[in-house]
């Protein structure tokens, strides 16, 4: 008997119902595409007696999956806001409990997004940066580079997210600025409104893998969710985590600031899934709490609690 294979797409979100035969060869036939926009995230659920590992791959980045109840594993996938748009392909294979080999593709279809575009003139003294300043930018581009390729394999977030700071939001995600007739890179996160020293909430359980102070981003703080997923909290004044401690849910990791290249206090929050860039909010609005047939990871400290 050969496995039969199901997929359906809900909005964003690809569940997937797989039934094991004596030897596991999805069928393709099955396969539904799901279609995600740029900057934002699915999450691929594959559920079926006997499952006990699953594995994926999207282009170069592998898609971590975490075990739950009853037989699920789950994964979160995210759309970069700079993909280019048109079909890509999920890979996904593991092991039966029997030991058996499955495997499958699921199609994934990237669609564009419009982003809000502004075109200014600045003096060219401050368009214009050094050698030296250009260097150390490199530089920090590529530290920035290796804290996010290594992450915790294990799942370390539990639903719901929250928001560093209330969400009022002065320059969205994907802002694309043309400065004096030069196309910028596009806002790679959201800025919320912050007086000076406001405190700043972690948005989910997580390890502290990034404190310093870079040109662009000034004071910096990166939280490693586990499964390849990060945020970022950027132009801070003051750090209250310190590099490598474990943080929870709310709390308090950092004071709101003016450091590096801004003109005013606020908070740059920023998400990276699987190194795509993404929305952060789309963690708050697409992971909101709802039962999703997995295990909330616990620490050893609330066990003892409980």
């Amino acid at each position: 008997m050969k496995p039969a294979v199901e997929f359906a797409a809900i909005f964003l979100w690809l569940s997937a119902s797989i039934a094991f035969g004596a030897q596991p060869s999805p069928k393709a036939g099955a396969l539904r595409t799901v279609e995600v926009l740029q900057g934002e995230i699915a999450e691929i659920k594959v559920s079926a007696p006997g499952v006990a590992a699953a594995e994926g791959r999207l282009g170069s980045e592998k898609i971590y999956f975490y075990p739950g109840d009853n037989g699920v594993f789950a994964a979160l996938v995210g759309a970069d806001l700079e993909t280019k748009p048109g079909p890509a392909t999920i890979l996904v294979s593991g092991t039966t409990q029997s030991g058996a080999s499955w495997a499958t593709q699921i199609p994934l279809k990237i669609k564009s997004k419009a982003f809000k575009s502004e075109s200014f003139s600045v003096a060219q003294e401050f368009d214009q940066l050094s050698p030296e300043v250009l260097e150390r930018i490199r530089r920090e581009q590529e530290q920035f580079a290796r804290v996010f390729a290594v992450s915790a394999a294990q799942r370390l977030w539990a639903r719901p997210f929250v928001g560093p700071l209330p969400k009022e939001i002065t320059s969205p995600f994907g802002y694309r600025r043309v400065i004096n007739g030069t196309p910028r890179a596009p806002h790679t996160g959201v800025d919320l409104k912050a007086a000076m020293e406001t405190p700043v909430l972690a948005a989910n359980h997580g390890r502290v893998v990034l404190l310093g102070d870079f040109f662009y981003s000034g004071k910096s703080l990166v939280v490693d969710h586990g499964s390849s997923l990060f945020t970022v909290y950027f132009h801070l004044s003051e750090f209250k985590a310190e590099q490598g401690s474990e943080v929870k849910k709310g709390d308090v990791i950092a004071l709101s600031g003016m450091t590096g290249r801004v003109t005013g206090p606020h908070l740059h929050w920023g998400a990276r899934m699987n190194g795509a860039r993404i929305d952060p909010f789309q963690l708050i609005e697409k992971l909101d709490g709802r039962a999703d047939g997995t295990a909330s990871p616990v620490s050893n400290s609330e066990k003892a609690e409980k």
